[in-house]
């Protein structure tokens, strides 16, 4: 097993297909290439330069030499991996926006072939009215997913705009609960609101709402059936805080450092088939530091985990 796995990493053919570049592109091939650059490098100048100076004096030249070539391999090795990073995500996402694009948009074909259909009876009202609204959801969910992509470009554009008002949070999140009953009455988990304080805080009302349907649904969607997610609304050294604590399968230590990174989904995503672009996380943090508050989580593997966040108290 042991050596089955060296012979693999040596095989610098697989290893760059994998990544799906061609040798002069592949990292993996150019390491040990500039690795034997550099050492044919370092012999050629040692005896070139010990012919025509003192021996201290080579050596310096020598590892002058050494040095320029290493920054120069390593700046061109880290530029190819750069490379090959942007195409795995470029490929990734595209990947996921036509899996996540792909379920609404059949669910809206299949309920529009049905109300057209001459085989169903759709007069009856409710029946109807049931389509129509199955459509609105998927619809919608689709407008989530294009104003989540146009939000990321404006941040990374640096053209991220807030329109702050007097917020309550309590009212917020008590639309949002109504607004993910349908989630959570087919996850079965609950969602439990303890409110502490009524004080106000002063943020964008819409960028907020996003903030607080991104950290519940992920609660809803990562907590085991019949388990119920704890909201917390409190006040705390002149800041309004806002938690969701569930009992999930809490966040794997590997993943901790990049929960908040864009397009970074969780390996349990397939286990708990939440889906996602891997964008509300990042988002939500950018919306809260803009709008001069702090964002953060608690989480221990197989118990589950704190997610937070905190604005100044108006």
């Amino acid at each position: 097993m042991g050596e089955a796995r060296i012979l693999d990493s040596l095989n610098i053919k697989k290893r760059c297909g994998a990544v799906g570049v061609g040798f002069w592109q592949c990292p993996h091939f150019l390491f040990p290439v500039t690795g034997l650059i550099i050492i044919i490098s370092i012999i050629v100048t040692y005896l070139v330069a010990s012919r025509v100076t003192e021996p201290e004096i080579a050596a310096l030249i020598v590892l002058a030499v050494t040095a320029f070539l290493f920054i120069v391999g390593h700046t061109i090795v880290r530029s190819f991996e750069n490379i090959v990073e942007a195409s795995r995500l470029k490929s990734e996402f595209v990947s996921i926006i036509s899996h996540e694009l792909r379920s609404p948009l059949s669910a809206v074909k299949w309920s529009l072939d049905l109300l057209k259909s001459d085989n169903t009876r759709m007069k009856a009202s409710d029946s109807a009215e049931s389509v129509i609204s199955s459509i609105g959801e998927q619809n919608e969910k689709m407008i989530r997913i294009v104003n989540g992509l146009l939000e990321v470009e404006r941040i990374e554009e640096k053209k991220m705009s807030l329109a702050p008002e007097k917020i309550f949070l309590k009212e917020l999140t008590e639309k949002i609960i109504g607004d993910l009953s349908l989630v959570a009455r087919d996850l079965n988990v609950k969602a439990d609101l303890e409110t502490k304080t009524d004080a106000p805080v002063f943020a964008d009302p819409q960028k907020i709402s996003f903030v607080i349907f991104s950290i519940l649904e992920n609660a809803l969607r990562y907590s085991p059936a019949g388990s119920s997610v704890k909201i917390e609304i409190y006040e705390k050294s002149g800041s309004i805080f806002w938690s969701a604590a569930n009992t999930g399968a809490g966040i794997p230590k590997e993943d901790r450092q990049k929960i908040f990174e864009k397009f970074f989904r969780s390996r349990d995503v397939y286990r708990y088939r939440s889906g996602g672009l891997g964008i509300g996380l990042f988002l939500s943090k950018a919306f809260v530091e803009a709008s001069g508050g702090k964002i953060g989580f608690l989480s221990e593997e197989n118990k589950g985990s704190v997610f937070w966040f905190s604005l100044p108290r108006v």
